[in-house]
């Protein structure tokens, strides 16, 4: 799995999941455009990854103003000279009841989880095809494929963007160019901290997986990493779930008493 040298943009890369990636990308000597909205986190990441002996650069980019994403994509271009991988991973998350949703919290989360994707997608999809060949992993979520409580606009946001991989994938047929998706399921990421340190949730909900523990941004990392690299050349237009299996283990509480 070479992804040596191999220009990889993941957007919200300062933190989280994101940074995971960033991380695990760079380790395996991938030269890293860490693109965030938050200018010192991208900067921490990509001096960890220059500590670590990997190659990176901090890009600020709001990843709801597609002009923003225009010029992010043309500087890397211009700094490392193509664009090989893009990881669109940039998220967020609010949490309260159908009717306590706002017109500002529905939009809010259209654009930072699925409008950011079309944006990033057709800022470097030129870039890509003009360099021959190319890769793109959408970071969705396990509320992508299932409902969940409390989250209306951010579970319909993440069912867009595998609406928005499986037809960009059917567009882009018959150039060199691969569209998948990644759909995580409880990660301890800051977005998760409360709910991972807190000593109730942090036991049962590992319980709620085949593997028996929380996700990691590592584990993240390696299912993107497969995905962004020619072992995966095959896998077209893919949502592949990196969930422990919580999905296929789901059963009531007291199913599995003694």
């Amino acid at each position: 799995m070479t992804l040596k040298r191999k220009v990889t943009i993941v957007t919200g890369g300062g933190s989280g999941i994101g940074k995971g990636i960033c991380l695990g990308f760079g380790s395996v000597g991938a030269t890293v455009a860490v693109v965030d909205i938050n200018e010192e986190t991208a900067q921490a990441t990509t001096k960890t990854i220059e500590d670590a002996g990997g190659n990176a650069i901090a890009i600020k980019a709001d990843v709801t103003k597609s002009a923003e994403l225009d010029n992010m994509a043309q500087l890397v271009v211009e700094e490392l000279g193509r664009i090989d991988i893009l990881i669109s991973n940039a998220g967020a998350r609010i949490v309260k009841s159908f009717l306590e949703h706002s017109d500002d919290d529905w939009n809010a989360m259209i654009n930072v989880n699925l409008s950011s994707h079309f944006y990033a997608s057709r800022a470097v999809i030129p870039h890509m095809l003009e360099n021959g060949k190319g890769t793109i992993v959408f970071v969705a979520s396990i509320a992508a494929l299932s409902g969940r409580p409390d989250r209306v606009a951010y579970v319909a946001a993440k069912h867009g963007v595998l609406g928005l991989m499986k037809s960009l994938a059917i567009d882009m047929k018959g150039n060199p160019l691969r569209i998948n998706a990644l759909c995580p399921s409880m990660i301890a990421s800051p977005m998760n901290k409360s709910l991972a340190e807190d000593a109730k949730t942090n036991s049962e909900w590992a319980e709620d997986n085949l593997a028996g523990r929380w996700g990691m941004p590592d584990d993240v990392a390696n299912a993107a990493m497969f995905l962004a690299s020619d072992k995966s050349e095959y896998i077209h237009g893919t949502a592949l779930r990196c969930d422990a299996g919580e999905l296929t283990a789901y059963v009531r509480r007291d199913e599995m008493e003694p």
